[in-house]
């Protein structure tokens, strides 16, 4: 009975295992079958990764299309040359129509609203269509006509006053700021302002106004500037600067010093303090924005010596320097910005230095300034500020060195000591900054310079304190101040274990040794010629001796 329901047991688990295997068929027919995923290795993965980008770069030059240099050509360029010849066309051709009494002033003054207008609109429907360098052209055309225009009708002709001159020339440079940003041009925006620039003179007038036209040229300035900035248009950021000092220049040729140079330095300064704030407050550091300012800075000075006298320009380069070293601070979490302010200070210590002292009196302020202008160079590792310490330390050296010193007591003198005593301060900031393997050239580099130019300088001062002596006097003391030097770079090199003092006072003794020999020897006499080599000899074998001790 037992074994009956054992193998009853075991056909119906049988049965059971026959069904599972049923629906587990069914259920793997029924659902789609799922891939086995492979993990590949994570180099393998990284390589796969990295096709679809390398093809896609492949893919997109291999796709690039060459330039099309009959679009670039005539249908860029071409209407932006002609829209000038065009204009200028224009006006002489309202001359010649005065000239011939062919057309009298106030149906030149409509005809050229009406060219402006037609200039306007045929652009705009241009733009619709398409063409956008021609409309673009067409409207930034209108721009300078209309000015043209209402300059003619009030200089020329005296049919409006200067108030309503003025209101419609302001009111066609707001017209071109709207065109420009609402047709989200730059072409249209450079051909307004050079079209604004050109204004003054394409117009003659009997009698000119200086406050008239530099104020005139500034707002101009402003309001492109202001433009170019919104708009982040590098090439009318530059040229809107490069235009202003363009035509300041001209009129100051023309009219000289007639009372204008006040003038033309505010506008300069105007500018300058304009490309200041632009940098300041720009979001991100755009190197055009950098670059621009610090020519300014340059081109700045150039005015300010030009147009105002020396304690004028000494102040407002006070002024600059100040603005300047506020900016510093202010700039100072921001890395960029923060370094090319440290430029821009340095370059105005460096004119303001200039302006304030002659440049024999004030050199030593310029090796200071190269020495304090490497030290942050070196700090914040830039490269240009280092440029500009070599630059300006080694000119304010070299001027001293060439420089002869005629008197022991002397400016001259005391601007070789400053030299001498910078190369010490400037191995030490070379070693303070820089890595330790680096540590033994600026040692010995610098060490060898200084005891070249130490040798130099106790030979020229000697030479200057012993001029009234006789050969023979002179030779003896200039072989005592070398060896002087020698056993001075020795002392040095044994009390400080400095190995490089120890080289440079046996090489100073060797050359003490070749002076007496090629040179001196002629002008001593035998028993004072005897005296100095027992001398030497001694120095040199108890040198030896030291040596051996050492080892």
């Amino acid at each position: 009975m037992e074994k009956e329901r054992i193998e009853e047991l075991e056909r119906k688990i049988s049965s059971l295992e026959e069904d599972v295997a049923r629906l587990k068929s069914l259920i793997y027919k029924t659902n789609s079958p799922r891939p086995k995923t492979v993990h590949a290795p994570p180099e393998q993965r990284e390589e796969t990764a990295k096709r679809p980008a390398q093809t896609a770069a492949k893919s997109s030059q291999a796709i690039e299309e060459p330039v099309d240099w009959e679009k670039v050509l005539f249908q860029t360029w071409l209407p932006r040359i002609f829209i000038f010849v065009f204009i200028i066309g224009v006006l002489w051709g309202f001359k010649a129509a005065s000239d011939y009494g062919l057309m009298n002033e106030k149906a030149k003054v409509v005809l050229g609203f009406v060219v402006s207008i037609g200039f306007a609109v045929t652009g705009h429907f241009q733009i619709k269509k398409g063409r956008l360098v021609l409309g673009q052209v067409l409207v930034g055309g209108a721009i300078p006509i209309l000015m043209l225009t209402t300059f003619a009708m009030h200089s020329l002709y005296h049919l409006a006053g200067p108030t309503l001159a003025f209101i419609l020339n302001t009111s066609w440079i707001i017209l071109g700021i709207i065109a420009t940003v609402f047709y989200r041009s730059q072409a249209l925006g450079i051909i307004s302002a050079v079209g604004g620039v050109l204004v003054p003179f394409l117009i003659e007038s009997n009698s000119p106004n200086a406050l008239v036209f530099i104020g005139y040229e500034t707002l101009l300035y402003i309001a492109f500037l202001y433009v170019a900035i919104k708009q982040k248009y590098s090439i009318l950021y530059v040229l809107s600067a490069v235009l202003l000092n363009l035509t300041l220049l001209i009129y100051y040729s023309f009219v000289g010093d007639n009372g204008v140079k006040e003038l033309l330095g505010m506008a300069i300064l105007i500018q300058h303090l304009c490309l200041i704030s632009s940098f300041f407050l720009s979001q991100s550091v755009l190197q055009v924005y950098a670059f621009t300012l610090l020519s300014s800075l340059a081109v700045t000075y150039g005015w300010l010596l030009a147009v105002f006298d020396d304690g004028m320009t000494t102040m407002v380069l006070l002024a600059l320097v100040i603005i300047y070293a506020l900016g510093v601070y202010a700039v100072r979490s921001s890395k960029e910005k923060f370094e090319f302010f440290i430029t821009y200070l340095i370059v105005a210590v460096a004119f303001f230095i200039h302006q304030l002292v002659d440049l024999r009196e004030g050199v030593i302020l310029y090796v200071i300034q190269g020495l304090a202008v490497y030290y942050i160079a070196m700090t914040y590792k830039n490269l240009l500020h280092q440029l500009f310490s070599y630059t300006i330390y080694i000119l304010s050296a070299t001027y001293i060195l060439v420089t002869p010193i005629e008197q022991v007591l002397s400016l001259p003198t005391l601007n070789w000591l400053v030299v001498l005593a910078s190369i010490l301060v400037f191995i030490w900031i070379s070693i303070q900054k820089t890595e330790k393997d680096e540590h033994d050239m600026f040692k010995i580099g610098g060490s060898i310079v200084f005891s070249i130019l130490s040798l130099i300088f106790a030979t020229e001062v000697t030479a200057a304190g012993t001029i009234h002596l006789s050969a023979n006097p002179q030779t003896l003391i200039m072989t005592a101040v070398w060896l002087g030097l020698s056993i001075a770079a020795f002392i040095i090199g044994s009390l400080k274990t400095f190995k490089t003092a120890t080289y440079i006072g046996v090489g100073i003794l060797f050359l003490t040794l070749f002076k007496l020999v090629l040179y001196d020897l002629p002008f001593i006499p035998m028993a004072i010629r005897a005296l100095l080599f027992i001398v030497l000899g001694a120095i040199g074998l108890i040198i030896s001796r030291l040596f051996y001790k050492k080892k």
